[in-house]
């Protein structure tokens, strides 16, 4: 496990669930494996535009910068040294971020207890794929026949899934049963104005990047298989991933660019010559933790951030023709999805994983995602089954069953 321990996760403060979130209340949850931040008190929503003379990654870069400047403004005007930067920014610059300054506390839940009981009844629940199941893998069969005529090398092609329920969704209760779910990763939860925009909500098992004075995180997650619920047939695909040349090759794209991107700026890096494996409820994945000290230990999260988002992990390589085709293929914008969730504190250090195994959750309606990644070697059947599998982070969190649920 990445042994990163802001400086915030110290003298934690006990919170029950029902008093994390507030339905009605704008809000911030970050919990990693090593503490929980939270927020209810939003100082300030910052208000970002869009520069028609900027690329994505000059875009990215002025959001950030705008970000930290207004966070020093308001910690000199307030006296309040412990304000943080909390929130999230989207895959593209076709969306804004949302990140707020927010007064951050260092919790815990108080009463760690088995989920309650409530659980949506999927025969009052409508469901709408985005796009159908006969779409997705004629997206998926594209893309392979790109890799074999351009430079592409991967894509992560993406579905959705829209819900409409007859009951309301208990969102203190939902980020209960995430969380519970995922220990070892991060589980997130940010609403600016809930009422309008609902609650962005996840379960991811990887981290972008984090940051503790010189030391600098990372936890990569690219190449998946389904678990079986067979113990020995599990372990058999556990297997299978580790041996699978497809999945390598993947994984080893992600690593690659992200060695290539920290490298210049760290003294020592240190990357394992192979990847381990981490599993899910639902799912096994290879993953790798990158750890290095940085030439200089004022270099700010955001830095780091701007330079690794997104990473091949959700979007592809080369980048810019991955973002292009995606734009082209999902017949949705992706919104904070395969975006960056996370905070940074006035010292430049914090945390952000990256935006998987999430949705976007309102009182009565949801929209879901779930994504794979495409090299020229995937099979499209298999990719959808993939993202069938990731839908069911959140389908558990919410007490639905896919194969009840009725598509229309």
């Amino acid at each position: 496990m990445l042994s990163v321990e802001p400086s915030v996760f110290k003298n934690a403060i006990g919170i029950k669930k029902e008093e994390l979130l507030k339905e009605d209340r704008a809000g911030f949850v970050f919990a990693a494996p090593t503490g929980m931040i939270s927020s209810k008190k939003i100082i300030q929503n910052i208000d970002f535009k869009r520069s028609a003379s900027l690329d994505f990654l000059e875009q990215q870069k002025q959001w950030l910068q705008q970000a930290k400047q207004q966070l020093a403004e308001r910690i000199q005007e307030q006296g309040n040294a412990d304000l943080i930067i909390a929130g999230s920014l989207p895959f593209d610059t076709r969306d804004l971020p949302e990140l707020s300054i927010a007064e951050a506390r260092n919790t815990h839940l108080a009463e760690i207890f088995e989920a309650g009981n409530q659980a949506l009844q999927a025969a009052a629940v409508e469901a709408k794929l985005l796009p159908k199941h006969a779409d997705y893998v004629d997206g998926v069969r594209k893309l392979v026949e790109l890799m074999q005529t351009t430079e592409l090398k991967k894509a992560v092609l993406a579905r959705a899934i829209d819900l409409k329920t007859a009951e309301k969704i208990n969102i203190a209760e939902l980020f209960h049963r995430l969380f519970m779910s995922n220990p070892e990763g991060y589980t997130f939860a940010l609403a600016q104005n809930p009422k309008q925009d609902g609650w962005f909500m996840g379960a991811s098992p990887e981290l972008l990047a984090a940051k503790q004075n010189e030391n600098v995180f990372s936890h990569p997650v690219a190449g998946t298989l389904i678990r079986h619920e067979d113990p020995a047939e599990d372990q058999a695909q556990a297997e299978r991933l580790l041996a699978s040349a497809k999945d390598q090759y993947e994984h080893r794209l992600v690593i690659e660019a992200i060695a290539d991107q920290l490298a210049p700026l760290c003294r020592t890096l240190t990357i394992p010559e192979s990847p381990s494996l981490i599993k899910t409820q639902t799912l096994w994945h290879l993953a790798t933790p990158i750890q290095g000290k940085l030439k200089d230990p004022e270099l700010h999260i955001f830095d780091l951030v701007s330079i690794l988002h997104p990473t091949p992990a959700v979007c592809g390589q080369p980048a810019q023709l991955a973002r292009t085709l995606i734009s082209e293929l999902e017949p949705f914008q992706r919104n904070l999805f395969a975006g960056t969730m996370g905070w940074s504190d006035a010292h430049g250090n914090g945390a952000w994983s990256v935006n998987v195994r999430c949705g976007r959750i309102y009182d009565q309606s949801a929209r879901l995602y779930a994504g794979a990644g495409i090299v020229e070697a995937s099979q499209p059947e298999l990719e959808l089954d993939e993202t069938a599998a990731k839908f069911k982070t959140m389908f558990n969190a919410l007490g639905l069953k896919a194969e009840e649920l009725v598509f229309i």
